[in-house]
């Protein structure tokens, strides 16, 4: 796939990601990133702190960001780009049930030569609702 600074336009829409999320998920998460805290893990500590999102779990925000990334990477990397920089905001927890589809708008282009153009992407991850549960925004060095 052919994909330089000169063929992408701004407002390009990135392809979607989408994941499931249930306990599974959320407790191999965990494992990978050898975060067991509790608010991940065990609902029933989650209760008795009344925390945001009830009284289940919720999904680490990395794993959200996560999501937001593989847009960036599923897009660019098979052509030889790679992403620079991602910053994420979050805000509304990710809950076992929930289904995130993350995306991207290219919102602008920076010309500084073979190897050095990038774009920077807005990212977002929305829930079933078609609530954003986090947003952010990346920069991708294009071949």
């Amino acid at each position: 796939m052919a994909l330089d600074i000169n063929s992408i336009e701004l407002g390009t829409r990135l392809p979607d990601v989408v994941r499931n999320v249930n306990q599974d998920v959320i407790d191999r998460f965990a494992v990978g990133s050898f975060d067991y805290n509790p608010i991940h893990l065990n609902p029933e500590w989650k209760k008795r702190m009344n925390l945001p999102g009830g009284g289940s779990t919720i999904a680490h925000g990395q794993m959200t960001m996560s999501f937001m990334a593989s847009v960036l990477t599923d897009w660019a990397c098979p052509a030889g780009g790679m992403v620079s920089r991602i910053d994420a905001k979050y805000i509304k927890p990710v809950l076992p049930g929930d289904v995130i589809t993350s995306g991207g708008v290219v919102t602008e282009k920076h010309f500084h030569g073979p190897g050095k153009d990038f774009v920077t992407v807005e990212i977002f991850a929305q829930n079933q609702n078609g609530e954003k549960v986090a947003v952010g925004e990346a920069d991708v060095i294009l071949p």
